[in-house]
């Protein structure tokens, strides 16, 4: 396929409230063309639609041209992705895969940046800018050729095939938004401001005679220890330890502090002025596993247990939002990739798993297995993957005020490796490999690269680290796969991509296609995971709502 070298230059960020300034086009053959304020880009739009797009950070330039211009780039090569791919995720959130830097990498050039924010609209371009332009265009082809050496050498074709067909669906993700309800805001809003008034009137009167800073831990700490409570520190964790009223107060005044100031009193912020919607900005390479961050709001981290707060988000009158999710995606990608009989049994009979786990842990019939030995060995069953052990076990279920003693933390995850002895050897045998060569692949090749370890601290971080991404960024290809697929099928009929959540899709469309919608959904996940899952189904569970709902 040919291909063009392009970049923009714009007036700010956001392609609804800001403009275009110039669009700078090259060959193969390194012949440059620049367009100053084009007021339609009719002339080039087949180039642009037909062509291999080759640019630094593609998905902004993708958003101006989708939006203002109505221009889908729809095969694209992004230098910015490809670097953190090859720096197996070590790049991954952090600086380093700027233009500037691959520049200096790859051609040993310091690119200036001075002329960066020169351009306005409606000005001619000076020489300067004129050359800064196309600075940002002809060293392209050389670090696009590097990269492409380095990723056959690696392996990492697929990979890359993989993240370059999500692009244009993180573009339709990013210029979707999602609606929120302003006046569902201000009712909850209003609530856990009565909530935080009421818990400090108590937590106060208790406290007298002494004055107390409720938002300082230390003072905190004192004034609990006074009324007879003998915490240790004033985290989530330590109060869940304690019961009684003033405990009660103290974890509805944080709740409400922590919701009010982290979510209630912010959201409103990030309604844009044009679309009337919120616009998180996602990060398809994120987090070293592959999977996607989200800021500004981040979308990915809303409140799950102040279940009350998802009504926020809200179909628009005549729409609405199906969630869909892979069902216990970590788990069956564990047992995949392990190849333990039991887990495989139990996916492909459609037993309960939690359940098969508590009746081998506390030797009992499956029909015997109880609420909270099923919780607890749910626990288990999601932990272990993370390198779990006594204490992130006692932590998390004194969290779902199950309390068990270390002894008995240690029997029960003892239990599950001797269960379960194939899952046992993978985790094993995997984290053993993550500490000698300081990486690990997954199934589809993805490469998670560590730094050299200096401490038994940093070694102990690797091995557990190496038990789980391989699990964790497997699920981030499935899920970069199946919103490719959706992509090409849904976003042509009007539907709207609102969200995605490590495992998990949002779309938004209009009732009389919300079935055909919800369908094709899950048959593409569910596709997308079979590449990998060859061993045991793949499920994905697909709700339809007024609102976004876990």
């Amino acid at each position: 396929m040919p291909l063009l070298y392009l970049d923009i230059e714009t007036t700010g960020l956001d392609p609804f409230t800001c403009e275009l300034v110039t669009l700078q086009l090259m060959t193969a053959s390194g012949r440059s063309l620049i367009i100053k304020d084009p007021e339609t880009l009719n002339a080039i739009k087949p180039k642009l639609e037909n062509n291999l797009i080759v640019g630094h950070n593609i998905k902004f330039d993708s958003k101006f041209l989708k939006y203002r211009y109505g221009i889908t780039l729809k095969n694209v090569y992004d230098t910015y992705i490809a670097e953190i791919a090859l720096s197996g995720g070590l790049l991954a959130g952090r600086k380093g895969a700027a233009l500037k830097d691959l520049v200096f990498r790859y051609c040993g050039v310091t690119l200036d940046k001075t002329e960066q924010c020169g351009f306005k609209k409606g000005e001619k371009l000076t020489a300067e800018q004129e050359e800064y332009a196309v600075n940002d265009l002809k060293y392209l082809p050389k670090i696009m050729q590097q990269q492409q050496a380095k990723i056959r050498a690696l392996g990492l074709e697929n990979v890359i095939e993989t993240e370059m067909k999500a692009i244009p669906a993180v573009v339709w993700l990013e210029l979707s938004g999602i609606n929120i309800d302003v006046e569902k805001v201000t009712e909850i809003k209003k609530k856990l401001e009565e909530q935080k008034n009421k818990a400090e009137e108590t937590l106060k009167k208790e406290f007298k005679p002494y004055e107390v800073n409720l938002n300082s831990p230390k003072q905190l700490k004192e004034a609990l220890n006074r009324a007879g409570i003998a915490v240790k520190n004033t985290s989530s964790g330590e109060i869940s330890k304690f019961k009684g009223p003033v405990i009660e107060a103290l974890k509805d005044y944080k709740e409400a502090s922590k919701l009010l100031s982290t979510y209630a009193e912010k959201i409103q912020g990030f309604v844009n002025p044009v679309t009337k919607r919120v616009h998180s900005n996602f990060n398809q390479y994120g987090a070293k596993s592959g999977r996607f961050t989200s800021s500004s709001p981040n979308l990915q981290q809303q409140p799950s247990k102040f279940t009350e707060w998802r009504s926020i988000y809200k179909a628009q009158p005549g729409n609405k939002i199906i969630t869909a999710d892979y069902s216990q995606i970590e788990l069956r990608i564990l047992g995949q990739v392990s190849h333990d009989k039991e887990f495989l049994k139990a996916y492909n009979e459609g037993t309960d798993l939690h359940k098969l786990t508590a009746s081998k842990v506390f030797k009992v019939p499956l029909e015997e297995v109880t609420k909270q030995q099923r919780s607890v060995s749910k626990t288990v069953n999601f932990g272990i993957a993370y390198g779990m052990w006594t204490g992130g076990l006692i932590g998390n279920l004194t969290k779902a005020g199950i309390t068990i003693g270390t002894e008995e933390a240690e029997h029960i995850i003892k239990g599950f490796y001797k269960a379960y002895p194939a899952v046992s050897n993978y985790l094993y045998n995997i984290s053993e490999e993550g500490l000698r060569k300081t990486e690990v692949r997954n199934i589809a090749g993805r490469l998670m690269k560590f730094e050299a370890p200096r401490s038994d601290m940093e070694r102990g971080s690797i091995k557990r680290e190496s038990k789980n991404l391989p699990i964790q960024s497997l699920c981030a290809d499935m899920v970069k796969i199946a919103m490719a697929n959706i992509y090409l099928k849904l976003e042509p009929k009007g539907v709207k991509f609102i969200n995605t959540v490590h495992d998990e899709l949002v779309f938004e469309c209009s009732e009389d296609i919300v079935e055909e919608t919800a369908s094709t959904v899950k048959e593409e996940m569910e596709k997308a995971g079979k590449i990998y899952l060859k061993d045991l189904p793949c499920v994905a569970e697909v709700t339809v709502s007024d609102c976004w709902e876990k």
